[in-house]
């Protein structure tokens, strides 16, 4: 038999029992549906004897979250805030004692830290001073740092090791009211001020090449004198006069591309393998990260599911690592200008 025997086979059962086969097909139809509904019902049922914990229950309240982070952080010398979702670095914090040499900018590249270093060297009131910008990109954090320092100690020589200055960081009567605006091709990423030697700001998740950042500075020096001293340091540095402006005691200032030379460290070799593995931890963070919005919650759950990253987290800035070379050169310091200028 044919095809077309076939069909016509099945065509004349059809017309002989139409009524039948229809209402099979029916009653198919109908216990389809009840079965679909049955199935439907008892999940509901199901999802309502689960009972869904909030978010505050499994991590705590935001200000509970931020206590614990603030502690933890604190032992780093940063705190977080929440307001602008920043870290921040405190007035008090164990890098102060450590002051600033040439060194630490070189350690820095092969931390990591992939950043415009700009050093405005100037003399005042029988000292030399030292204010320094930096913008880049550290670890997992885009961020920017503003630090004054000063000595009246003479340079040191390290046959093989450093041959500059070594600063202090400065007194709290010294400190100055500094402001910083940091942008990424030209929008705001965040902004930070306040009576500080090292003011600081970090956007975690956030990668950058320093190239794309910018930094509007504003300084209010002690007097007019001091100010000037400051604008001599920056036209000496090769700042033009659309970079900065000068008024009263007060300087602002266009951090973008630096003036200075660069740390030998920051090669092109580092900066690409630093910052693939930069960006891939930022990547990573965010997708770890991906169900929750708020960066609390975010960081509770790191912390709890990836305890090797949260330790990379809160290890931010400028990391012990840094300052290890400060151990190479203490025995060059005079025992009086620890004592003088700490």
């Amino acid at each position: 038999m044919g095809d077309n025997g076939i069909f016509l086979f099945l065509w004349n059962l059809y017309i002989q029992n139409k009524i039948l086969i229809i209402s099979l097909i029916l009653i198919l139809i109908l216990i389809v549906s009840l079965f679909k509904r049955f199935r439907r019902n008892k999940k509901k049922k199901a999802d309502e004897n689960i009972v869904v914990r909030p978010i505050t229950d499994v991590n705590g309240s935001d200000q509970e979250q931020l206590e614990e982070l603030n502690k933890d952080l604190k032992l780093f010398g940063f705190a977080y805030d929440p307001s602008q979702d920043i870290f921040y670095s405190l007035n008090e914090c164990w890098q102060r004692k450590f002051g600033y040499c040439r060194l630490y900018d070189e350690a820095s590249a092969t931390l990591s830290m992939i950043i415009d270093c700009e050093p405005i060297h100037f003399r005042y009131n029988g000292k030399k001073w030292l204010l320094e910008f930096w913008k880049g990109q550290y670890g997992m954090t885009t961020g920017g740092e503003v630090g004054i320092y000063y000595t009246t100690a003479p340079d040191i020589n390290i046959p093989g090791i450093f041959n500059g200055t070594f600063y202090y960081s400065v007194k709290d009567e010294d400190r100055i009211n500094m402001s910083f605006t940091l942008k990424k091709n030209g929008n705001v990423l965040l902004s930070r001020s306040g009576y500080h030697w090292w003011l600081t700001g970090f956007k975690l998740g956030e990668f950058s090449q320093p190239s794309e950042l910018t930094m509007d500075i504003v300084l209010d020096m002690h007097n007019r004198q001091m100010a000037e001293a400051f604008v001599r340091g920056l036209k000496e540095t090769g700042y033009g006069e659309d970079e900065f402006m000068l008024k009263g005691r007060r300087v602002f200032i266009h951090f973008d591309k630096p003036h200075t030379q660069q740390p030998f460290t920051k090669n092109p070799l580092t900066v690409n393998l630093m910052q693939s593995n930069n960006r891939s931890f930022c990547e990573a963070y965010h997708y770890l990260t991906s169900s929750y919005v708020n960066t609390l919650d975010k960081i509770a759950h790191i912390k709890q599911q990836a305890p090797h990253m949260y330790n990379h987290i809160i290890n931010m800035g400028k990391p012990h690592q840094v300052f290890e070379s400060f151990n190479k050169i203490k025995g060059f310091l005079k025992i009086q200008d620890l004592e003088e200028e700490e």
